[in-house]
This record gives structure tokens, C-alpha cells and sequence, in this order.
């Protein structure tokens, strides 16, 4: 049968060889897909065998040699313009005219466009965040939306096929092919074509011209070759007009450094030459963007919209508006969120803020599939009387607040609060709860709240020279990313400190230093007084993935770093003391870096567990067995021991030897981003979709499991709807376990037993580890909120 077809293709491509293709691009005015009497041909449109491109002529008509490869004939859409049918026309002998019927597309045309991208689904089953990319593609005037690669295997190709479509969608998506869309059969893209068209093609839209390229290879192999894919995109570049800024959708990002320069075997091209102002990608599961400051181009990566990213990242998929100078805003949107709305300040007893005479307002506030467009709140007395109201200031994508003077409020009695969402899609939401001011406000719980207006992922907050100390992240356009400082007494903002790109790891302190390094690499160090900085450095880091691990210091030395640019590096001065040069490769793991006596312990997801010597950076020995590869976890040092987490289990490791001393097999998953807490009774650990699990020390059983809600997103790696997730570390206070929940909880737990003693309801995910300290937590939200709240 596999003989059969081959034959059958290549009797195909003769037949494609010597024959002419010739058809017509009208504006299909009824909207019936044939090229009726009257209808009128556009002249102008690049039109292509898959080698050679022409333009119609003045009646819209053109012809085509066709090659021995030719499989179909496509046209590059014009602005302003969408499909009647599908880009291309299968070239099989069965039709004897290729003709296109344009329809005119408002939000397609203009100096400015918004598309989206989606990327590494890799599902055949239906869930919510095709709805999410829908609405939101209807609502906010989407031109059109990207799949780049990884549909995913036989199943989600068909899947895609039948449900991810055009029709479905309300607006023209295009797909790009992944590494795993090279599938069996005569070829690798033989499924893919049949569902999905060329492996290759080009659009207009707006002011730009974007360019869908294929992967190299993959899990099997293509026929395509890089040189004819370079050989016609000379070609198409030529008929395009070189004003345009141009953008590139491929699986996977072609290079890290500043010119992109694609390469075959016997042909290349410089796309710094012609007009190249980003490069739009997925494969690695990560959210990551940045910009290079020679080029101007943009390297535009996101997550999965429907499960968690290999490194913990969110789920989401991307809006990108683009103009005549290229890329002008990114923004993520997070799944599954409708008309989410949280208070959760003022609330009940505890959660209510007075500051400076004011009752202060703080709501989380989210929807997947439209902007928020404004936050009212009105104060209703015990009596149902209005005595307050005051509209809410936007702080990030999901932080509201807003301020009322308490003079103007009941205390000791239960007082309303009724707060008003109007959405941007024109759906309103309201929610009332009942909170009540205390008589004497000094011994609340909430002792106040600070948005750092951007997002928070996995750093927690850090005390230091009596300061608290965070870090934000902008998964978009890396503007609201940098350190703040603030007085852990009232929350003030005493300095900012504006990082290159998002700080995705706890920060470290070493002599008066606050010190950390961002997705691109860069190290800073900060004076912990003030904010001035007092040195900045590029590790070195060349390649993907984004830098999230989180580095450590100790006695003047700051270890950083992942790779072949893992190293030391002396505090005060930022100077190299020495470089690995023993290991590279694997994905982004959002683990601690753990020091063990002389040992250093480090991993690389999908790759292995290291441990160095600390002195000389040397590697003693690596762990990728047993599901040590697939982390995500930090280690915790105790008695001389590692305890930390694989796939599936939970390790105790010799840091010298990195030999197994002791093994937890669980039904569990993981790969979180917590430390395991080791207590005189209990080894407990956080999972990535059961809450939190207790193990008796001794024996190893398990002693008892604490669910959770479901996540509000999705981080843990391929985790979804349904999955309980606890991505920071538990921790111990006072016979107490405290930790943050993915469910956008806070919760309270008695050690024994795992039974809730408190949950405060946040509204956000907590990503990043709690913080103790003289009996008040601080706790920082996804949403960018910092919290300090006492009498636990």
C-alpha cells in the first residue's frame, strides 16, 4: 500500500510538471465560492506553485508553470481581505481552474492589526479555551489567528481539522507545521497538507506582510528541503512591497542571536535585509518575549492556551497588535476565566484595609475572552442604604482598586459592599458581600495590601535590611518587570527598580545586594538602601530557553545560571569565579538552586539533576533517571541529606554521591515549583493537582491529602481543567501549615491532620513561596498584589 502511494504521488508531481495552472482572484460578491458573470477580477495578487510566484493581471487572471513538487496553488490574501474558501487549491488534475474568491475584511485592513497565537495544543479533545480564543477574536476585533505548530500527532490533526477551523473560529486561522505534525505516511507532512494545505505560504494583513514557514524535521521526515523553501521565499519577498514589515510564523524560534540569516544546503537568506520585525514561535511551552536592541525584531513565544507550560509557565494565548513599524503591543490572556471577579478586600472581619482614613478596595478582576472596561463600587449600610460608592483604578491585567473615606462608614456593624464590572464586550457583573469595620483597626488581620502593577510569578517576597523585597514580570512587552522595594510595616513603595525582562525566580541578598537575573540573562545587583545599581551583567546566555531558575549566594558568591553559562560569580563585584563546562541543554526549570556543604545542587528539565562543587563548579554527578529529569522543584537540605521531588516521586539523596538513599513512590504528580518541608514528623509536599500531601517521616507513608480548588490557571506542566494545583512551597508556623493555592486561596492547615483551620479567598494564584516573619505572612498574588496578614 506504501508502494502504491508513493507511485501515486510522484505520478501526481509529473503530472504537475507538465501542466499549466491557470485561474483567476475576483471579489466573490455573493459570497458562493464560484467566480460568477460579472464578479471582478483583482489584479495585483501574488499567486504561487509552490516555487514560482506571479502577480494577476489587470483582470485578475494568471498562469502558472507548476513544478515536479507541486501539490498546491495558493495566493498571498491581500489586506483588507479574507477568504471565501480556503488560501489553496489542492493541484491534483481535478480542477480546471484555480480560482479565489476574495471577501472584503475590515479588520484586516488599516495601519494597524491585532492577530492572535495559539501554539502546542496537542489535544483531540474539545475544552473551553477554543471558546476563550473565539469570543475573544470576535469581540476585540481580531484579524486572524496563528496556530504555530504542535496540533499534534495523528488525533489532534484530525481534531484541529474538524473543530479548530475558520468556521468554527469566525476568523481565518492559519497553521504552521510542528516537529510532531511530521507524521507516518509517504512523507512527514503528507497528513498535514491533506488537512491544512502548504507547509508554506504568506499574507497580508494590515500594513505588514506575514510569512508561515515549516519546521527543519521532525518525527519524520519532510519532503520539503530548506533550500526550496528559501528559494521561494526570495521569490515572494521580491512581490512584496518592501515597506512592509514583515513577520514570521515558524514552530520554532530560528535563532537567538540578531541576524536571522536561514541557511540550506546550498542556498541562504538574510531576513535582517528584508524588513524582518519579529519571529513568532512556540515549541519550548514557555511564555517569552523579548527584543533585540541592534535589530528592533521581536521574539515572540507562548505557552499552551490549554494546559500548563514545561516550565511551570501559564497557560495563555497571545493578542499582538501590529503597525507600520512592526510589533506594537503583546499581551496574554489566560483560559477558562469568566467574568471572574474577587473582593477580597474589604471581606468578613479579617480582610479589611484602613489606610490614611480610608477604606481601601481591592478586587481581582478577570475574563478570557474581553477586557475589563471599568470597576465601580457602591457601600450600602446595615439598613440597605447607599453611603459610599467610588469607581476602581486598573493596576494590572487583574488588579483593581479603588478608596472610600472611612469617616463616611458604620463600624462594629455588617456593611455591604456591591461591586459593578462592565466588560468591554458590553456584559455587566455584579457581587455583593458583607464585611465590618472594626471598632480598633490595629488588630486586624490584613494589615494592607500593595499592587507592584505588574505580575507576579514564582518570587516570593524577601526581607532584607528591613525591607520586603519582590520582583513583577511582563510576559508582553517587558515594561511592568523589575524589583520593588517596600516598608513591611505599611506596604509603602520606597524604590523600583525597571529589569530588562521578567524576573521569573526568587531573589537573593548577599552584603547589602539584592541580587537576581532575568529571562535574557542579564544579572543585576542592587543596593538593598536604595535601588542604585551597582553592577549589571550578560552571563553569556545564547540560546533558548528563558533564564527562570533561581540563583543563590552565600559568603560573597552568587550562583546563577543554567548550562553552559551556569557559574559563580563574586557579589561585590560581579566577576566570573568560574563557568560550567560539563553540561547544556534540556528546557527552563523553575527550581531553586540548593546548596549542600561543598555541593551545589542545580537541574535542567528534561535534561538531568546536578550537583557541582561549589568551589570550582566542577560536576560530581548527574541524576536522569527515575524521573529526576522531569522537575521542576527545588531541594530541601537537612540533616546532611536532599529531599526533593521527581515526576512521581520524592528523593532522599546523598548531595556528594547523588545517590538514592531513600524513595517515595506516590500516585501523585510533582512537578511543582515548591521545596518539600521536612518536619521531626512529616515530609509535605505541594502537587500539581492533588493540594498538598503528608508523609510520615519514618516510615514514608502517607499520612493524609489536602484537595484544593481548581487552578484559576493552569502552570503546572500539561495540567488543566480540573487540577488542583499548589505551585509554592508549604510552610510551618506555630504548629500551623501555610501556603498559596492556584485556586486563588490562602489557606491555613493543622499539621496532624491536614484539615483547614482558615482559607481567605485572594482571587488570583499564588505562584510564588509565602514569607514568615514575627508572626505576619506576606503572600504575593499572581495579579501583582502583595499582602501582610497577621494573627495566624
Amino acid at each position: 500500500m506504501r508502494l502504491f502511494t508513493i507511485v501515486f504521488v510522484c505520478l501526481c508531481w509529473i503530472s504537475s510538471a507538465n501542466a499549466q495552472f491557470k485561474g483567476k482572484v475576483f471579489l466573490d460578491k455573493n459570497s458562493n465560492k464560484q467566480a460568477d458573470a460579472g464578479e471582478q477580477g483583482i489584479a495585483g495578487i501574488a499567486v504561487s506553485d509552490g516555487q514560482n510566484v506571479l502577480k494577476t493581471d489587470q483582470n485578475g487572471n494568471y498562469t502558472l508553470p507548476g513544478t515536479s513538487k507541486t501539490r498546491f496553488i495558493f495566493i498571498t490574501l491581500p489586506a483588507g481581505y479574507k477568504f471565501a474558501d480556503k488560501h489553496y487549491i489542492k493541484a491534483d488534475g481535478t480542477s480546471k481552474d484555480y480560482n479565489f474568491g476574495l471577501v472584503p475584511d475590515p479588520s484586516s485592513a488599516g495601519t494597524s492589526i491585532k492577530m492572535l497565537q495559539i501554539t502546542d495544543t496537542e489535544t483531540y479533545t474539545y475544552n473551553d479555551w477554543i471558546v476563550n480564543v473565539r469570543e475573544y477574536a470576535k469581540k476585540q476585533g481580531i484579524s486572524f489567528i496563528v496556530h504555530t505548530g504542535d496540533i499534534c500527532y495523528e488525533k489532534g490533526l484530525n481534531f484541529h481539522a474538524s473543530q479548530v477551523t475558520s468556521e468554527a473560529l469566525g476568523k481565518q486561522i492559519y497553521y504552521c507545521i510542528g516537529n510532531h505534525d511530521l507524521v507516518k505516511g509517504a512523507y512527514g507532512e503528507e497528513l498535514f497538507e491533506g488537512l491544512f494545505g502548504p507547509v508554506y505560504y504568506s499574507f497580508d494583513a494590515g500594513p505588514a506582510h506575514f510569512i508561515v514557514t515549516p519546521m527543519r524535521s521532525g518525527d519524520y521526515q519532510p519532503s520539503y528541503t530548506v533550500d526550496e523553501v528559501i528559494s521561494w521565499m526570495k521569490k515572494d519577498l521580491a512581490a512584496t512591497d518592501k515597506n512592509k514589515p514583515v513577520i514570521i510564523f515558524n514552530h520554532d524560534l530560528l535563532t537567538y542571536n540578531d541576524q536571522f540569516v536561514l541557511k540550506g544546503k546550498n542556498d541562504s537568506i538574510n531576513l535582517n535585509d528584508n524588513n524582518l520585525k519579529a519571529w513568532v514561535y512556540g515549541h519550548w511551552h514557555n511564555n517569552f518575549v523579548r527584543k533585540s536592541d541592534k535589530t528592533g525584531i521581536h521574539y515572540i513565544s507562548t505557552a499552551s492556551p490549554d494546559k500548563g507550560g514545561i516550565d511551570n509557565s501559564a497557560g495563555q494565548f497571545l493578542s499582538i497588535e501590529i503597525d507600520q513599524n512592526g510589533i506594537k503591543e503583546v499581551k496574554p490572556h489566560y483560559s477558562y476565566l469568566h467574568k471572574h471577579l474577587v473582593v477580597n478586600s474589604p471581606s468578613g472581619a479579617d480582610m479589611v484595609q484602613i489606610s490614611k482614613g480610608n477604606l481601601m478596595i481591592n478586587a481581582n478582576v478577570y475574563d478570557s475572552e474581553t477586557t475589563v472596561k471599568q470597576v465601580r463600587s457602591i457601600i450600602y449600610n446595615s439598613k440597605g442604604n447607599k453611603v459610599a460608592e467610588t469607581s476602581l483604578s486598573a493596576n494590572t491585567d487583574w488588579n483593581w482598586t479603588g478608596k472610600i473615606p472611612v469617616l463616611k462608614l458604620e463600624k462594629g456593624t455588617p456593611l455591604t459592599i456591591q461591586t459593578e464590572v462592565s466588560f468591554a464586550d458590553g456584559e455587566e457583573h455584579i457581587q455583593k458581600q458583607s464585611f465590618t469595620i472594626a471598632a480598633k483597626t490595629t488588630g486586624t488581620p490584613l494589615k494592607w495590601i500593595t499592587s507592584l502593577k505588574g505580575n507576579i510569578w514564582k518570587t516570593a517576597p524577601l526581607l532584607a535590611e528591613g525591607k520586603l523585597f519582590a520582583a513583577t514580570i511582563d510576559d508582553g512587552n517587558n515594561i511592568n518587570c523589575g524589583v520593588t522595594a517596600l516598608d513591611p510595616n505599611t506596604g509603602a513603595v520606597l524604590w523600583n527598580y525597571k529589569t530588562r525582562n521578567s524576573i521569573k525566580h526568587e531573589l537573593a541578598y548577599d552584603g547589602g545586594l539584592i541580587l537576581c537575573t532575568d529571562m535574557e540573562g542579564f544579572t543585576y545587583a542592587l543596593k538593598a538602601s536604595s535601588g542604585a545599581l551597582v553592577w549589571k551583567k550578560d552571563i553569556g546566555m545564547k540560546n533558548l530557553p528563558g533564564y527562570i531558575s533561581g540563583g543563590i549566594a552565600e559568603n560573597g558568591i552568587y550562583y546563577t545560571g543554567s548550562g553552559n553559562y551556569f557559574q559563580a560569580l563574586e557579589v561585590k563585584t560581579g566577576n566570573t569565579l568560574w563557568v560550567n563546562k560539563d553540561w547544556r541543554g534540556g528546557e527552563g526549570t523553575p527550581e531553586k538552586m540548593t546548596i549542600a556543604g561543598d555541593v551545589i545542587v542545580t537541574g535542567s528539565n528534561w535534561q538531568s539533576l546536578f550537583g557541582h562543587d561549589k568551589k570550582t563548579g566542577k560536576l560530581l554527578w548527574k541524576r536522569s533517571d527515575d524521573g529526576l529529569r522531569f522537575r521542576s522543584s527545588t531541594g530541601k537540605y537537612v540533616n546532611g541529606n536532599i529531599y526533593i521531588t521527581g515526576l512521581n516521586s520524592i528523593f532522599i539523596i546523598d548531595p556528594l554521591t547523588g545517590k538514592t538513599l531513600k524513595k517515595i513512590d506516590a500516585a501523585y504528580e510533582f512537578k511543582v515549583m515548591a521545596t518539600p518541608l521536612v518536619t521531626e514528623k512529616y515530609i509535605i509536599m505541594p502537587t500539581a493537582k492533588n493540594g498538598v500531601v503528608a508523609y510520615d517521616i519514618n516510615t514514608l507513608k502517607e499520612v493524609w491529602n489536602r484537595p484544593v480548588g481548581n487552578a484559576l490557571v493552569y502552570s503546572a506542566p500539561y495540567t488543566g481543567p480540573g487540577s488542583g494545583t499548589v505551585e509554592n512551597s508549604v510552610v510551618l508556623h506555630q504548629g500551623k501549615l501555610l501556603f498559596g493555592a492556584s485556586d486563588g486561596y490562602f489557606y491555613v492547615l493543622e499539621q496532624n491532620s491536614g484539615k483547614v483551620l482558615k482559607k481567605i479567598n485572594l482571587g488570583a494564584p499564588v505562584f510564588a513561596d509565602i514569607t514568615i516573619d514575627k508572626g505576619i505572612a506576606y503572600v504575593a498574588d499572581f495579579a501583582g498584589n502583595v499582602y501582610s496578614i497577621g494573627s495566624l
